[in-house]
């Protein structure tokens, strides 16, 4: 069995945040050369946390601070990712 590291995830993107849904969204800034790659290995995370789970939109911007942002909207809810590896040292 694989066990999901909070660690390994946040990997995943520049930043995991909450979003207003309450859900996990992952964000790319500025241009992201593996963005496809990185797009892949999150929709196969998600399948680890039950066939349901998914990345449920792409959204594009542009952030004053840091250009281009690309955001991979989920329907992992946050509270469930902040549970993983929550018996790590």
């Amino acid at each position: 069995m694989i066990k999901l590291l909070k660690s390994d995830i946040y990997r995943i993107g520049d930043t995991v945040c909450e979003n207003d849904e309450g859900n996990c969204e992952f964000v790319f800034y500025e241009e992201c050369k593996d963005y496809e790659a990185q797009y892949i290995l999150l929709r196969s995370i998600l399948l680890l946390f039950g066939e349901h789970m998914r990345i449920v939109s792409v959204e594009e911007y542009v952030d004053e601070e840091v250009g281009v942002t690309i955001a991979l909207i989920t329907n992992l809810p946050w509270e469930t990712f902040v549970k993983i590896g929550e018996e790590e040292d």
